[in-house]
């Protein structure tokens, strides 16, 4: 695949259809699985050709690169030459003034943006605060979209209550991932969100209009992060020189996984890039 940088992105806007850009944005505690769905979907993204950025705003385990610079097809150490952009730092400061410049550039040349931040960091909650993030994107054409990503465990609903009381960031489009590979071993996975899905914060959203949804789980999900490897270029084991292939079984899951996570994100996928 072509190199593209995010100027290039910025440039193509014959390939962009009339629908908004994205700004779709993945929440909830460290580990919930956010840098899973990112990978996912805008590894379908870029594939369809829909042009997209990939932020990567996690300020303490930013590994999105090494997992998309093998989809772009090159080998710079650049991250904007692999759609993808990151802070010039972690400090607070430096991470808002990325978000602004990111957020004026998507305005102006209509492409999509996946911004990954780190579990529980309080800068989307400031800044969205602060600007007022939902009804200013409404503003400018742009969607806004919140993925939470939540295990079993009831205190993984507390970013979701924060911001849906506080009405911080709790756009329209809402999607609720009730994640499966979270569920501990020996723990049902049919009762496993009982206490979740029951509980009036999850309930309370569901009735303002979020989606809920079930992510699968991926057996082999630990050896693909390990490998730095993208989901269809694991299905096809294509590896780093030195890695063994990817073996037929786990092939296979991962191919199983993956129609799993399309017929999950169906439902909200016109919400999506």
């Amino acid at each position: 695949m072509a190199k593209k940088d995010v100027e290039t992105i910025e440039l193509e806007r014959e390939s962009i259809t009339e629908e908004n850009p994205k700004l779709v944005i993945p929440v909830g505690r460290g580990g919930a699985g956010k840098s899973v769905v990112v990978r996912y979907l805008a590894e379908q993204a870029v594939r369809m050709g829909r042009p997209c950025v990939i932020a990567d705003g996690d300020r303490t385990n930013a590994t999105l690169l090494s997992f998309f610079k093998g989809l772009s097809g090159s080998t710079s150490e650049r991250p904007e030459d692999h759609g993808i952009t990151r802070p010039p730092s972690s400090d607070s400061i430096d991470v808002q003034d990325w978000i602004t410049g990111l957020l004026e550039r998507m305005i102006v040349s209509r492409f999509s943006v996946f911004l990954d931040l780190g579990g529980g960091d309080q800068v989307l909650k400031e800044y969205a605060r602060d600007l007022e993030l939902v009804s200013f994107c409404a503003g400018q054409g742009v969607d806004p979209v919140a993925i939470h990503l939540l295990g079993p465990n009831i205190d993984d609903l507390s970013y979701l209550d924060t911001v849906e009381r506080s009405g911080v960031f709790a756009p329209e489009k809402t999607i609720l991932a009730l994640n499966l590979g979270k569920v501990p071993h020996g723990m049902s996975p049919v009762r496993a969100f009982d206490a979740i899905q029951s509980h009036r914060t999850f309930l309370s959203a569901l009735e303002r209009g979020a989606k809920a949804i079930v992510m699968p789980r991926l057996g082999c999900m630990t050896e693909i992060e390990a490998r730095r490897l993208l989901f269809e270029d694991a299905i096809m084991s294509r590896v780093a020189a030195g890695q063994d292939p990817i073996g037929p079984v786990k092939r296979q899951l991962v191919t199983n996984w993956m129609r799993d996570m399309k017929a999950a994100f169906g439902p909200v996928s016109h919400w999506l890039p």
